[in-house]
């Protein structure tokens, strides 16, 4: 008969020797085991390490508790980010009766109502109402600040005047809010926040005289609040969906939660919005930096269409923000379980914008939108990714004048029930014969969209101008756009004619194909008598003529025995770029770090637009603005250009321009 294996942990363990037995349990990796030995003898130290690699959080923090060192549970209770993980923190926490700590780690789970308990056994009345507000317990909340009012101290008092003041707002109670906010707004600390809160009653009582003057009130402390109440009421409303991870989907957050986004970013004005959210200029804290901040407002439980139509713009905003293309808007961040999302502020307005206050585009102007716009089509479509919204509203300028493609995805927001009013409309101007039928849509429906695009912006109109804009779409032919405006030529109708043709088979075959056409473009409107006859849509466009114009003019900037440097104005793009013309061909290293270069561009780096076959040759953008040396700028200055920095080669940054933008790091300098 066969004795039993032997266990040499266990004939430790009968010894005594738990120690031993835990490090050899350790080495097998029967980490739980080594846990349960080393808290046998209250060794609690040694057996947190093992619960951290384990990536039991609850565990971790019930052993740093244990092992008295309450602030260890702290940070290990701040690192947990998945919901399972945050409740059993929580667990922990309540387990060794320190429950306002389980209050908060429940409160990042979003567990309200038993956040509400936690704060409760922790004597934490704030806390708890605020909990009970997001738990929908409304009328638990408001007692409970009623109480602390009449009952607190007074510090406790003005915070439950201020939180009540705001609860009592939002349940149409605007007399009862005023009153309380006047009172909280008497306290120094919660001065700001209780004025700011008072303008919307105000507003709904018809006081808007009262409104104005609270208004101006913080305005000689916070010169960049909004100048109207109507905007800081707004501002309010943002910050608080913000910090409440706002109201698109139930939110189960990974990484930052929405109230730590809320905290940094500074909002400065009200840029737009409509019925799905509002944008905000915002001030990154973090990165120093001006940023747009989208905060969607949308409704949708799970399974419900609207929530797969938010997703699916969601997944779309955010593989294109990866794309990191120069005529892509850049995206910061996102928290897409929140609907908070974070953009690249373009300073330059939209397309739409110029469109409206300037009329239509010269032929040259035009031109490098087109070509810009193919760029980030091209690239889109190179990773599967289809626009399906490009209109003139989404087509942004940055300070240097050069065009970017946003809002990636956002045709599905018109799935959100709203009416095709409005907005919808703006974009079906627009929308190719595939989407309006609801066939399957591909990149050539971009194509379509912005063939409809130019003609507006060449012409001054869209194609189609209704009533009946959907049999338009589907069943009219375009006009001539040089029958539009005098001056366009053949090369002009031939390309849009083809962008804008009912069958997807019938337009060009790409991105790439189509800039061919529109290279093709004479960048001066012809003079009658250059006019040619217009020929068929299926002729062969002429060869697109070189990159950069010989005839421009230029400038040398300076000159080493190894290259010189030009400034060069592009007459057909009608903007100035920086080349570098080089005696001897990149090597292999020096090309690598070229592309290194071109890899981390973006709006805070001069961008890399072209490398001649030859490799002698190097196409810069121009960067206006003051050069000075790295060293030269202030710590708020250099602070959003530390990443950037880092991301480049050594010895690639050395001076910087100063733009109305903020600094942007010169690859090419002005001097050598």
């Amino acid at each position: 008969m066969e004795s039993p294996p032997y266990d040499i942990i266990e004939y430790l363990v009968a010894h005594g020797a738990y120690v031993e037995a835990a490090r050899i349990a350790t080495d097998r990796g029967e980490l739980r085991r080594a846990i349960g030995l080393y808290e046998r003898i209250w060794r609690f130290v040694d057996a947190l390490p093992l619960a951290i690699t384990l990536g039991d959080r609850g565990l971790a923090v019930r052993l740093a508790l244990d092992a008295n060192v309450p602030e260890r549970a702290t940070e290990i209770a701040d690192g947990a980010t998945g919901d399972a993980d945050l409740i059993a923190v929580a667990d922990a926490f309540a387990d060794r009766g320190r429950f306002f700590e389980a209050g908060r780690a429940a409160e990042r789970a979003q567990v309200w109502q038993r956040a509400a308990a936690l704060y409760r056994r922790a004597s934490a009345p704030i806390d708890e109402a605020r909990a009970r507000v997001r738990a929908g317990e409304l009328r638990e909340a408001g007692l409970l600040y009623e109480r602390l009012v009449t009952q607190g101290s007074s510090e406790e008092a003005a915070a439950a005047r201020l939180a009540l003041g705001r609860l009592l707002g939002r349940l149409g109670r605007h007399e009862e809010a005023a009153r309380h906010l006047q009172v909280a707004a008497r306290t120094p600390a919660l001065r700001t926040a209780a004025l700011r809160a008072l303008c919307a009653p105000l507003l709904a009582l018809g006081f808007r005289g009262a409104a104005d003057e609270v208004v101006e009130r913080l305005r000689r402390e916070q010169p960049s609040l909004p100048r109207v109440p109507e905007e800081v009421v707004a501002l309010e409303e943002a910050e608080a969906a913000a910090a409440e991870g706002g109201s698109v989907v139930p939110a189960r957050r990974g990484g930052a939660t929405a109230a730590g986004m809320a905290r940094r970013f500074e909002l400065r004005r009200l840029l737009g919005g409509g019925a799905t959210g509002r944008v905000y200029e915002a001030f990154d804290t973090l990165l120093g930096i001006r940023a747009a901040l989208k905060l969607l407002q949308l409704g949708g439980a799970p399974g419900d269409p609207e929530r797969q139509a938010y997703l699916r713009f969601a997944r779309e905003a955010e593989a294109a923000g990866r794309l990191r293309h120069p005529n892509i808007v850049t995206l910061y961040d996102a928290q897409p379980a929140s609907g908070l999302f974070v953009f690249e502020l373009m300073v330059g307005g939209t397309l739409a914008d110029r469109l409206a206050t300037e009329g239509p585009l010269s032929p040259a102007a035009c031109r490098r939108l087109a070509l810009d716009l193919l760029a980030a089509l091209g690239a889109a479509h190179e990773r599967g990714i289809v626009h399906r919204d490009v209109k003139p509203a989404n087509i942004f300028f940055d300070v240097a004048g050069n065009a970017k493609l946003g809002d990636f995805g956002a045709a599905h927001l018109a799935d959100f029930g709203q009416t095709q009013s409005g907005g919808f409309l703006g974009t079906l101007a627009y929308m190719s014969p595939e989407q309006i039928s609801n066939a399957p849509i591909g990149a050539a429906a971009d194509l379509y969209a912005l063939g409809a695009t130019l003609l507006e912006a060449l012409t001054g109109r869209p194609p189609f101008l209704g009533p009946d804009l959907v049999g338009q779409q589907l069943g009219e032919a375009p006009p001539l756009p040089s029958a539009l405006r005098a001056g366009l030529s053949p090369a002009h109708d031939r390309a849009l004619l083809r962008a804008l043709a009912k069958a997807p088979g019938d337009r060009f075959g790409s991105a790439v194909e189509m800039a061919e056409a529109v290279a093709a473009w004479p960048v001066e409107a012809l003079r009658p008598a250059d006019a040619l006859p217009a020929q068929p849509a299926d002729a062969e466009p002429a060869a697109p003529p070189p990159s950069i114009a010989p005839a421009g003019e230029e400038r040398e900037l300076w000159h080493t025995g190894e290259a010189r440097l030009l400034l060069r104005r592009d007459d057909r793009t009608a903007r100035d770029v920086v080349i570098e013309e080089r005696t001897q061909p990149l090597e292999e290293r020096a090309l690598e770090r070229l592309r290194n270069i071109a890899a981390a561009g973006g709006p805070l780096v001069q961008r890399v637009l072209r490398l001649s076959e030859d490799r002698r040759t190097i196409w810069y953008e121009a960067v206006a603005g003051d050069t000075v040396p790295l060293d030269a700028l202030t710590d708020d200055e250099r602070r959003p250009l530390a990443a950037v920095i880092a991301a480049l080669p050594p010895g690639a940054a050395r001076l910087v321009a100063r733009t109305s933008a903020g600094p942007v790091v010169l690859i090419a300098p002005e001097r050598a």
